[in-house]
């Protein structure tokens, strides 16, 4: 029995991360996205005419949560991910020097 569940959490481990790669988001992060964009949407709506600059800072984030759920891809993670594998990259330069 415990084979079968660590083959099915292994599953999902792969899948999810599969899915993080070059800035791809989860599922549940996209559903929680949607949720809070939502959200925040809203109450930019609801301030927009009490505290404009509020208001529309709300509908601007709110707005940039909802499309990056719908959308899956994230340019902030994307970014991330792109600077850790130029991290990655060594390069090894060889000085010689001669000596009479």
């Amino acid at each position: 029995m415990m084979s079968v569940l660590n083959f099915v959490f292994n599953q999902l481990k792969d899948k999810l991360d599969d899915a993080c790669e070059h800035g791809e988001i989860g599922n549940s992060e996209r559903i929680l996205s949607v949720i809070s964009g939502g959200f925040i949407l809203g109450v930019g709506l609801k301030k927009l005419f009490h505290s404009p600059l509020t208001g529309f800072s709300g509908m601007a984030l709110g707005g940039g949560l909802i499309y990056r759920g719908i959308s899956g891809k994230c340019a902030i993670k994307g970014a991330i991910n792109a600077a850790k594998e130029e991290d990655e990259k060594v390069t090894v330069v060889e000085h010689r020097y001669f000596v009479k």
